[in-house]
């Protein structure tokens, strides 16, 4: 039994050079620190034997009496101060104590190399601390080797203390390179001190936001608008055909639109045969015609337009005229009209003067000078919103109309805005009808005020004083249907000022209001006085 040991462990000696220096590496850890640099390891148990643990060497032993060559110790293996005691043989059983007093020559051998180790790691750095570890790994292994002479004793089963821990500190100068990290990054991540520059800079506007507030302490807060109109639309919000929510932006892109769309109010001076008498003499045929048709107002408005407006491109001959004026009402017709006459309908107004052809290829040489752009707003929808600021007076608006009509044949009105033509007509026409005050309703609805009104409704009273120069006007709305409301503006504007008058409204509206408001008064009182 004793020389398998001695057989196994002479057979593993190997020449370092030769082989591999993990060869005789074991996959056991228990086992690789009882074969690491033993001196006399024939009683040493190994993964293969089966025979006991020896409890004692004998002296006649020829494993206990022959040296063993020592080993090299293999690369990479473990070493600490802990004796081969610990060791769990193939069946699991721990190993069995050392002898008495044992435990205290182990205890005194730890402390030996343990403690020397332990300070020098501690303190050493650099190569001087390289050496202290590896002469501290001989002082272990020497340890280890005396451990495995000895014969472990049954009676006592005393646990070897633990390995110790080494752990390396820092040095002086590894420490001051963190801390100057650490004061590094404070720097960068708290908020720099303020220079002195800054420090001034920071008065200077404290100071200029306390004369701020100081200021606005005397100021008193301004008074909030009082709103003077009423919001008409707001009881519109269930009609869609109204669109309420929209109507107040529909207004101001209107009038962007019709400053777009205005003629020249001048171009009658390139034209070498044309006058406005001419002019005149045409639409006032062309109001027979859409009376005859019983066509829309807006159809009218936007034949004035596009005859204006092509006249200002483009200078003509007076035999072209009617042509020019018959075409123009059919395009206006099939842009407004639901059911619009036909080519062959107009060409019979014309007498047969112009035949279908001729019609259609004038048709396309106006489109096409004015690019295709019909997009006049005429007056008659701002008209309707006027008249629904006054409460829908029936008489108003229709005197309101005929007033418009005239802007159509008086060619001083040519360039008018079609909203400023509205509301002039229908500030003129409550005028007549004794309604002399132009309230905040009308004013925000018609969004003119009365001065500025003043210059257009002085035109159309001075049409109105003038002999009647256009029967077909006069005579349509001297009919029932318009209330005789021609007949009737010309009576009132005779009987204060003498025909052919030129009248200045500015000058005497104050004086025009004051005899309203009396003679409204005196019929109140007549009214009163009555039975």
């Amino acid at each position: 039994m004793s020389n398998i040991p001695l057989r196994r462990t002479t057979r593993h000696a190997r020449n370092p050079s030769k082989d591999n220096e993990n060869a005789n590496a074991r996959p056991s850890r228990v086992l690789t620190r009882a074969k690491a640099l033993a001196t006399g390891a024939t009683d040493a148990p190994t993964a293969h034997s089966t025979a006991p643990l020896a409890t004692k060497a004998k002296p006649g032993d020829n494993a206990a009496e022959k040296p063993i060559g020592k080993r090299k110790r293999e690369v990479l293996v473990e070493v600490t101060g802990v004796s081969n005691n610990n060791r769990k043989t193939k069946g699991g059983v721990k190993g069995k104590g050392k002898e008495e007093g044992a435990e205290d020559d182990e205890e005194a051998k730890a402390e030996v190399f343990t403690k020397p180790t332990r300070e020098s790691l501690r303190t050493t750095s650099g190569p001087a601390g390289h050496r202290s570890s590896r002469s501290t790994s001989v002082s272990t292994t020497t340890s280890h080797a005396t451990d495995a002479k000895r014969e472990p004793d049954a009676s006592s089963a005393v646990e070897p203390p633990r390995p110790a821990v080494f752990t390396r500190k820092p040095s002086l100068k590894t420490i001051d390179e963190a801390e100057a990290d650490r004061a590094t990054k404070r720097r960068h991540t708290e908020d720099p001190a303020p220079t002195k520059f800054e420090d001034e800079s920071q008065a200077e506007a404290d100071k200029i936001a306390a004369e701020l507030v100081d200021l606005d302490e005397k100021v008193e807060a301004p008074k909030e608008e009082v709103q003077l109109w009423d919001d008409l639309d707001a009881d519109d919000w269930d009609d869609p055909a109204m669109v309420s929510e929209y109507v107040a932006d529909v207004c101001v892109y209107l009038k962007e639109i019709e400053q777009q769309t205005l003629p020249n109010p001048d171009y009658m001076a390139n034209h070498s045969e044309l006058d406005w008498e001419k002019r005149g003499i045409l639409v006032d045929w062309i109001l027979q015609v859409h009376a005859r048709f019983n066509l829309l107002q807006e159809t009218l408005f936007l034949f004035t337009n596009i005859l204006d407006r092509f006249l200002s491109a483009r200078p003509i001959s007076l035999s072209k005229l009617q042509l020019v004026g018959i075409t123009a009402f059919f395009v206006a017709a099939k842009y407004e009209e639901t059911y619009a006459p036909s080519v062959a309908e107009i060409a019979y107004l014309a007498d047969g003067q112009y035949t279908v052809e001729e019609i259609l290829k004038a048709e396309r040489y106006i489109l096409k000078t004015l690019a295709w752009d019909l997009r006049y707003p005429g007056p008659m929808g701002w008209l309707r919103r006027g008249s629904k600021a006054d409460d829908c007076d029936t008489k108003a608006r229709t005197v309101g109309k005929y007033l418009m009509e005239i802007g159509c044949l008086e060619w001083r009105l040519v360039s008018t805005p079609p909203s400023l033509l509205a509301a002039a007509a229908m500030w003129l026409g409550r005028l007549v009808l004794g309604r002399e005050i132009w309230t905040s309703n009308m004013e925000h609805y018609m969004t003119y005020s009365e001065a500025e009104l003043l210059p257009t409704a002085n035109i159309m009273l001075n049409y109105i004083l003038e002999p009647i120069q256009h029967e077909s006007l006069y005579k349509k709305y001297a009919h029932k249907r318009y209330l005789k409301c021609s007949a009737f503006m010309r009576q009132w504007a005779l009987e204060r000022w003498p025909e052919s008058t030129v009248v200045d409204l500015a000058r005497d509206l104050p004086a025009l209001k004051e005899d309203i408001r009396l003679e409204r008064e005196a019929k109140a009182a007549a009214a009163v006085e009555a039975p």
